[in-house]
């Protein structure tokens, strides 16, 4: 567990980042955004004193989906997952916190009732499969590259071979 201030606009983690700390607000405000790359950035939500963020990630061992800045000067008290999971199999009382904080996580995400959730869960499928879809299109331009490369050179080396050829005769 540490202590960790932010001044106001500091990240305190990026989207795609390692997630291997959880955060508790004592004091002041964190934003939580995500960016789309025809909007630019959206505020997801803003967390003030007591509650806690990042720790879906941090327990399922995923990249961080958003991002977390300071929204104003804060103080924060990061955990550690060694420290999370001690708490959870450990110290259950103290893990009622981080329970609640999951549960009201998952019921905004997946809440069948909730336009906001749908909206939610679409993203994050459209985030995977444009990620997907980005990579496999990367994939089959290093392929074509390299299809072009071994067609372009044996023609260049004929070419060469060919006017010096030219050349040689007219000598």
């Amino acid at each position: 567990m540490e202590k960790r201030q932010f001044a106001a606009g500091e990240a305190v983690y990026n989207s795609g980042d390692v997630s291997d700390q959880l955060y508790l607000v004592k004091s002041g405000q964190v934003t939580l955004t995500s960016l789309y790359p025809e909007t630019g950035e959206a505020t997801e939500e803003i967390l003030g004193p007591g509650r806690v963020f990042g720790e879906v990630e941090l327990i399922d061992g995923r990249p961080r989906s958003l991002s977390a800045k300071a929204a104003s000067d804060c103080l924060l008290i990061s955990f550690e997952r060694d420290e999370i999971l001690d708490i959870l199999f450990n110290r259950p009382e103290d893990s009622l916190v981080l329970g609640k904080s999951v549960f009201d996580h998952l019921k905004r995400i997946y809440s069948n009732d909730s336009l906001e959730s749908d909206l939610a869960r679409l993203r994050e499928e459209m985030n995977t499969r444009i990620r997907e879809a980005v990579i496999q299109h990367e994939s089959r331009v290093v392929r074509s590259h390299n299809g072009m490369a071994a067609i372009a050179v044996p023609i260049v080396v004929l070419i060469v071979l060919a006017i010096g050829a030219y050349f040689f005769v007219k000598i």
